[in-house]
C-alpha cells in the first residue's frame, strides 16, 4: 500500500521540477546597454526590435531596429513572419514592454530572445546613439 502512495509522491515531484525548470528557461534575459551594442555589432546574426508605438519611434530609434509595436493588433502576425533561430533583442522606453514582448515571442517558439534592459531611457543615459 506504501509504494503507490510513494511512487504517485515521486511523479509529482518529477512533473513539478520539469515545470519549474521549462519556466525558468523561459524567463526573458535582459543585457545592459553596453551588452547590447556589443552583442549588436554582429548585425548578420541580430536583429533589433523596437516595440513601442510609432509616435515613439518617431522620436528616435536604435540603428537599424524593427518597428513592431507590441501594442498593435498585429503584433503577433509580424513576430510570426521572423525566423524563430535568429537571435533578437527587443526594446522600449523602460523595459516593461520589450519584456512582455519577449515573453510572448518566447511562448510562440523563439529561442534566442533578450530585453533591453531599461530601454531606449538607459540607452540614452549610456551615452549611445539614437537615429531619427
Amino acid at each position: 500500500m506504501k509504494t503507490p502512495k510513494f511512487l504517485l509522491t515521486v511523479v509529482l515531484l518529477v512533473t513539478l521540477a520539469s515545470g519549474y525548470c521549462f519556466a525558468q528557461n523561459q524567463a526573458v534575459k535582459t543585457l545592459s546597454p553596453a551588452q547590447t551594442e556589443k552583442l549588436a555589432k554582429d548585425s548578420e546574426a541580430v536583429v533589433l526590435i523596437d516595440v513601442r508605438t510609432p509616435e515613439e519611434v518617431a522620436e528616435g530609434h536604435l540603428k537599424g531596429a524593427k518597428p513592431i509595436d507590441i501594442k498593435s493588433e498585429t503584433f503577433q502576425q509580424q513576430t510570426a513572419k521572423l525566423d524563430k533561430n535568429k537571435t533578437y533583442i527587443l526594446y522600449c522606453k523602460a523595459g516593461v514592454r520589450s519584456e512582455q514582448a519577449a515573453r510572448r515571442m518566447l511562448e510562440s517558439g523563439f529561442t534566442s530572445i533578450y530585453s533591453l534592459e531599461g530601454g531606449i531611457d538607459a540607452w540614452k543615459a549610456a551615452g549611445k546613439p539614437i537615429e531619427k
